[in-house]
């Protein structure tokens, strides 16, 4: 089957200009320059090699190129090596159709070799690069994401932070894991201007930053999740194929998120300086930074490893829901371990939580009863059998416990039961106690 050429024809000369350079940039250049069109002298891009090499790269979006185009490039080269005597120049022609037998020739009869890149040649160098191009557009395609655990380590999570809650000795937990990769966007940029008056210049400003935006909304990253990943040092992975996992796609491709980007850039960066005219007066100058300003010193596409846990207690189900960044770190977006199944109250630790032998709820200490006969069993308040000697209740696990203690209780004489209910004896001591202050209060 013939190799065919990349399908551009949507784009015009400047956004194929920007299309070859974000190429440039994946291949490894640095400090890549898309120049003015009123002030190219014959070269639309400059660039450095990681080498430090000055290259310059001359950019025709039409069918054919012919010899003229590489010798204004050569003339361009010369020009920059008198300006840069230190530095080695080298040239290149991307074209989206392809070069003439005259310019191919031309091209290898001179001194100083032009790398000659054409449509099929730019095709096969974005396979490599693994860039996809739709309609002009490059399309996000990314198999990295952050340092990732396996299924059997979110299961082991999962029953870790079930063995911390009262009673889960008793009850075996059932786990399935369900991994999903969610996309995501990190741009590193630096903005650089200077702002001119009548008076000269009145602002010199610089600055860098990044913003990390979400891959399927393309609007800024969860602040939560930005902490989580990328404050630090990035560890990644190449996500498996053999991986049972879900792996949401970009909504936007790589052209969106910039252009979306560069307005956020521009806004954020804009601002007031106040100067003093030449005529003794006070002014104020609102700075903007232009496009050409804002240079995007790195794009990342990676996922974000997003897993849920579905635990299942006798007839109880409970979700876990976290992003992972390495074996040791996780974000809980959902933690049903820590909620309680009546009250709905989250709280701060599985170990103040307890499950009831009897029906599966994990519950807060106040929904939550101990057998009062083995002092060890815990049933929540829905299940708990109350036994009442006169205003106290005593709570049971087991029928077979609460009907003990009711036998036990008939063999009691009145005092004895009296004890037995803590809040009627209190309460009788302290009516007691007053009677006494009451009748000494009397004597007086």
């Amino acid at each position: 089957m013939e190799d065919k050429p990349l399908m551009l024809d949507g784009l015009d000369g400047y956004q194929f200009e920007e299309l070859v350079a974000k190429i440039m940039k994946k291949k490894g250049f640095l400090n890549i320059n898309v120049t003015s069109k009123s002030q190219d002298h014959g070269r639309d891009i400059i660039m450095e090699s990681p080498k430090g090499e000055i290259i310059l790269v001359e950019c025709k979006h039409q069918q054919f190129v012919g010899r003229p185009i590489i010798q204004k490039l050569q003339g361009a080269m010369n020009y920059d090596e008198t300006q840069n005597p230190d530095k080695e120049v080298n040239g290149i022609i991307v074209t989206s159709g392809s070069f003439s037998q005259e310019a191919i020739e031309y091209n290898k009869k001179i001194g100083q070799e032009i790398d000659l890149i054409d449509g099929k040649k730019l095709k096969k160098l974005c396979e490599e690069l693994k860039v996809v191009i739709l309609n002009g557009k490059v399309q996000i395609i990314t198999n990295k994401s952050f340092e990732n655990i396996s299924e059997k380590q979110s299961k082991e999570l999962a029953l870790k932070c079930y063995s911390k809650i009262y009673g889960s000795n008793e009850n075996k937990a059932s786990v399935k894991s369900e991994l999903k990769y969610t996309p995501s966007c990190y741009i590193r940029y630096n903005v650089s201007f200077d702002t001119h008056t009548t008076v000269g210049c009145v602002d010199s400003y610089n600055d860098s930053g990044q913003i990390i935006v979400d891959g399927v909304t393309g609007k800024e990253l969860d602040e939560n999740l930005q902490r989580f990943y990328f404050s630090g040092r990035f560890d990644t992975d190449e996500i498996k194929e053999k991986e049972g996992h879900k792996t949401i796609p970009y909504e936007f491709t790589e052209n969106d998120i910039e252009e979306h980007v560069l307005n956020k850039i521009i806004e954020e960066h804009t601002h007031d300086v106040h100067y003093i005219g030449n005529n003794n007066v006070s002014y104020s100058k609102t700075c903007m930074p232009k496009q050409r300003d804002v240079d995007t010193k790195e794009f990342m596409s990676v996922y974000l490893p997003l897993w849920t846990n579905h635990i299942k207690v006798l007839k109880m189900n409970y979700k876990q829901q976290f992003y992972v960044n390495g074996e040791h770190n996780q974000l809980f977006l959902t933690d049903e371990l820590k909620k309680c199944k009546i009250c709905e109250k989250q709280k701060d630790e599985d170990e103040k939580m307890s499950i009831c032998l009897e029906c599966g709820r994990i519950v807060c200490p106040s929904h939550i009863k101990i057998d009062y006969l083995d002092k060890k069993t815990p049933i929540c308040t829905i299940h708990a059998k109350p036994v009442k000697i006169f205003l106290q209740n005593k709570y049971f696990a087991y029928k077979e416990n609460s009907k003990k203690y009711q036998e036990w209780l008939k063999t009691r004489n009145f005092f004895q039961k009296l004890y037995e209910d803590k809040i009627t004896f209190g309460l009788s001591i302290a009516g007691i106690c007053g009677i006494i202050l009451f009748v000494i209060s009397l004597l007086k």
